[in-house]
């Protein structure tokens, strides 16, 4: 798929992987990788862990991502002519589909009206038990390519997760995984709290948004199995103060979740006394080592 930098769509260039070479087709079959893992960050700056397990054999995956460095402006993602997402540079998507043909198309500055979406497009059979990464890159245009397992997860270190998904794509399905998909961790990361503070008041600023943004990632989600709160504070103080300081500030953040509708018997909050990070940190509350022990640490979990 390919498109100029304007309106024209992403197409007959579409690029995948085959036999370890890069193959231009407007219908092609690819080699994929199975069982990967690759990590990047959600929109709002929380770290995403995404464990690629093999989907079922009725099914095929692809990790969609568009490098900060192309920034031509936001991309929209179509898969059988139907809108999927649209992706801002830095942001990667992830979906599945039935194995088998599928067209997909991307454009940037057709929206509202999302025009070329029924115009243009190439045809990609997609193996069952796939896994597909493609990339946006610049090549008289936009071009989307393939990429190895190993370029995709060195690229998503420093990218977002979109959490703006409206998904309206109807051949877009919820991953299946063999074994289920247990025990996969899709959010890691940590909320702020002032010097001293455990209410939600005393939140820093950006982590109430980073919070906000993780709670709307959660109810979006339907696959969302526990979300797992362990409390921290600096080493300034008594230790037996700190300990019930970082409990408070891990039962501040489950009410947050609770009070957004989450729901309470999934949260786990501990609080585990004084970080490791503070450790042979300064007195100095202002020290980065103290600011930075002083947080909550969230993984949430999926089936």
């Amino acid at each position: 798929m390919k498109c100029n930098s304007t309106t024209r769509l992403m197409k007959q260039t579409f690029v995948l992987l085959f036999g370890g070479a890069f193959l231009l087709s407007t219908q092609v079959q690819a080699r994929a990788y199975e069982n990967d893992t690759t990590t990047g960050q959600t929109t709002s700056g929380f770290t995403s862990t995404i464990k690629l397990q093999q989907v079922v054999p009725e099914q095929s995956q692809l990790v969609y991502y568009y490098p900060a460095s192309v920034n031509a402006g936001p991309i929209n993602i179509y898969v059988d002519k139907e809108f999927h997402t649209a992706l801002l540079p830095g942001e990667f998507t992830t979906l599945c589909v039935a194995s088998g043909q599928h067209i997909l198309a991307a454009a940037v500055n057709d929206a509202p009206l999302y025009q070329q979406k029924a115009s243009a497009g190439v045809h990609a059979t997609f193996n069952g038990g796939k896994t597909y990464f493609v990339r946006s890159t610049v090549n008289q245009g936009i071009v989307s390519e393939s990429v190895t397992r190993q370029q995709a997860e060195q690229a998503l270190q420093g990218m977002n997760k979109t959490v703006r998904l409206v998904n309206r794509a109807s051949s877009v399905q919820q991953c299946r995984y063999i074994g289920g998909g247990k025990d996969v961790t899709l959010v890691v990361d940590n909320v702020l709290f002032s010097f001293g503070g455990s209410s939600y008041q005393q939140l820093l600023p950006e982590s109430k948004r980073k919070l906000d943004k993780l709670i709307e990632f959660t109810r979006n989600s339907n696959n969302v199995s526990s979300i797992e709160l362990r409390g921290f504070t600096d080493r300034i103080g008594k230790e037996d103060v700190n300990r019930r300081l970082s409990q408070a500030r891990a039962e501040t953040v489950r009410q947050a979740l609770i009070n957004a509708g989450i729901d309470g018997a999934i949260i786990h909050a501990t609080g585990e006394g004084i970080a490791s990070s503070a450790e042979g940190c300064s007195a100095r509350q202002q020290d980065g080592c103290n600011k930075n022990s002083r947080r909550v640490d969230i993984t949430v979990n999926s089936y």
